[in-house]
């Protein structure tokens, strides 16, 4: 498949998930990327890390090892060679990051949880395949923040509405007696 018809099937099922940052408009995607990039979670790391692999197998990602035992997915031999995706291990300070298989558009995720003093951090970045490079080599990589707002709805529904209010603020009321 040539690159540009790619870039089209990708952004075809974008919108027709309705992504928050494509239908929020300029603004509110500015806005959802302010306040998603300040997010911190409350709860910890334990009780969000599951959430973080579930989403991600039900958006049809393969899992390695055995975050993909834990969602139900087969795993085999073959897979931890072929596949590029790579189970949950620790990082340096304390949090854990996984790497999904390449889904059916070329891209798949990476998702990191890193606790700091204001909580927990957790970014879910989108990599897509590079056809033109050596084979291994990754292409762009996006922060992806519809993701982040998917999880964010699962683990602290009352925080998700606090944001997508302020990406699309209800409509004021009309203020007519009747």
């Amino acid at each position: 498949m040539s690159r540009p018809v790619a870039w089209l099937l990708a952004a075809v099922t974008l919108a027709a998930s309705g992504c928050a940052s494509l239908s929020a408009g300029p603004g509110g995607a500015k806005v959802l990327r302010r306040e998603l990039t300040a997010f911190r979670y409350r709860q910890p790391l334990d009780v969000v890390w599951p959430e973080v692999r579930r989403l991600l197998a039900d958006r049809g990602l393969a899992l390695a090892g055995q975050d993909a035992k834990v969602v139900g997915q087969k795993s085999g031999v073959m897979a931890q060679f072929s596949s590029a995706a790579k189970e949950t291990r620790s990082t340096e300070t304390g949090g854990l990051v996984m790497d999904t298989g390449w889904n059916q558009y070329g891209y798949r995720w990476r998702a990191e949880a890193e606790p700091d003093a204001g909580g927990l951090r957790v970014v879910f970045t989108q990599i897509e395949r590079n056809q033109s490079e050596q084979v291994g080599w990754d292409g762009v990589a996006l922060r992806d923040y519809d993701m982040e707002m998917d999880l964010l709805r699962r683990v602290d529904p009352e925080a998700a509405a606090r944001i997508d209010d302020l990406v699309d603020p209800p409509a004021p009321a009309t203020g007519q007696k009747r």
